[in-house]
């Protein structure tokens, strides 16, 4: 072992801490304090000295100077935006975490931060805030630590082993096919409210997503919604649009204002503005109430929860239905499926068929997650010609 390297014990009032001495590439003297018992052990502690050594001598490793974690957090969610790829939204939103992270640990030493002070973090923040938002500074904490860690600024992240407050269980309305039919003629006078529910529970696009739609992202001719405008680059996607929805989206636009490319789908019937969430809210809430649906849907949340559940309940294939939600994994679009309540009575028959030997249905399956998806064209009607006025004789009648 290099002259002056050694492991040093501390025997103070509150344990034994060990520390670890060496010289760094430029021959300045180091003295890093790793922890206190039982944490750390003797064993422990040389076998950290030696990774130390190592990176000196092959590494030409050289201790960083001082920085708090204060110094070092501001910087990271200021180049968060260009480095990481945040949208303007999400920048906005990571500033009261950020706040709030520095404000707490700002003042202590990057490398000095253990474990502790986080557990002590969520305990203080568990006492005033919400679980999602306490789990959601853990996340952003945690990967402050990782990009440090990348840098060699700090060792390991003390953010690892946290443990974060439980997440009350999220409880869905989920309408059924005969309550989507009901509310969807209850809408009155707002056509455009109409066509937004319909929308929702027929692609399940997100609220932002239907939002940033503009009708340059509906084609009317091959039947095709494109989501450019997504939270991730797998939300960037392309939807098959229903014949009924494909109509209901012409004669959207042919009543509209603002018919022009570039303009949005769903906007403020006077000025074109982005259509309010709680515009919406406030029609859909009257809506479910003359349809008479019972119990709390949440405008955004819930729609788009019925409308995976329903399609899988219909029988989407798999892979198209994780597409079609703009998910990267079926693991995110299996939290979004709540079939306990539908009854697959097609597959306990093909079941009896394939045990007992009895006869087969005669009419294909609609409820197999398994099923692949006719590959043909639903060609557009031909109300949705571009070239002129649409043959009433055309219309497809809802519900």
């Amino acid at each position: 072992m290099p002259r002056g390297a050694a492991v040093t014990p501390y025997h103070g009032k509150r344990g034994t801490t060990w520390r670890i001495k060496y010289a760094d590439a430029d021959g300045r003297q180091v003295m890093e304090t790793l922890g206190r018992e039982p944490e750390w052990n003797r064993k422990k502690a040389e076998a950290e000295l030696r990774e130390r050594l190592v990176r000196v001598e092959r590494r030409a490793y050289r201790r960083p100077k001082p920085i708090t974690f204060g110094e070092y957090a501001t910087a990271w969610f200021a180049e968060g935006s260009v480095r990481r790829r945040w949208k303007s939204s999400t920048v906005m939103q990571y500033r009261s975490v950020e706040r709030r992270l520095v404000e707490h640990f700002g003042h202590i030493p990057l490398g000095a931060v253990r474990p502790r002070h986080v557990a002590e973090y969520v305990a203080a923040m568990s006492g005033t805030s919400g679980a999602s938002i306490v789990g959601r500074d853990i996340d952003l904490l945690h990967a402050i630590f990782k990009s440090a860690v990348k840098e060699e600024l700090i060792d390991s992240n003390p953010a690892s082993g946290a443990e974060r407050p439980k997440l009350p269980r999220n409880t869905w309305r989920i309408l059924e096919p005969v309550e989507v039919a009901r509310v969807a003629k209850e809408f009155g006078e707002d056509e455009q409210a109409r066509v937004v529910f319909l929308t929702l529970v027929l692609t399940g696009v997100r609220r932002s997503e239907l939002q940033a739609l503009r009708w340059a992202d509906v084609d009317l001719v091959e039947s095709v919604l494109r989501v450019r405008d997504s939270k991730s680059e797998d939300g960037i996607r392309s939807i098959a649009l229903s014949r009924t929805l494909a109509e209901e989206l012409w004669q959207h636009r042919r009543r509209s204002h603002f018919q022009g490319e570039d303009e949005r789908v769903f906007c403020h019937p006077e000025r074109g503005t982005v259509y309010r969430a709680e515009t919406f809210v406030e029609a859909l809430t009257s809506a479910l109430a003359a349809a008479g649906v019972e119990g709390r849907v949440r405008a955004f949340h819930d729609l788009r929860h019925t409308a995976i559940t329903n399609d899988a309940a219909a029988g989407a294939n798999p892979t198209a239905l994780m597409t079609k939600a703009g998910h990267s994994d079926m693991k995110t679009t299996r939290t979004y499926l709540h079939l306990a309540g539908v009854v697959f009575r097609e597959e306990a028959e093909r079941l009896e068929a394939r045990l007992l030997g009895t006869a087969e249905l005669s009419t294909p399956l609609s409820t197999r997650m398994g099923e692949p998806e006719s590959t043909e064209h639903d060609p557009a009607p031909a109300s949705m010609r571009l070239d002129g006025p649409a043959d009433p004789s055309d219309e497809i009648q809802l519900f």
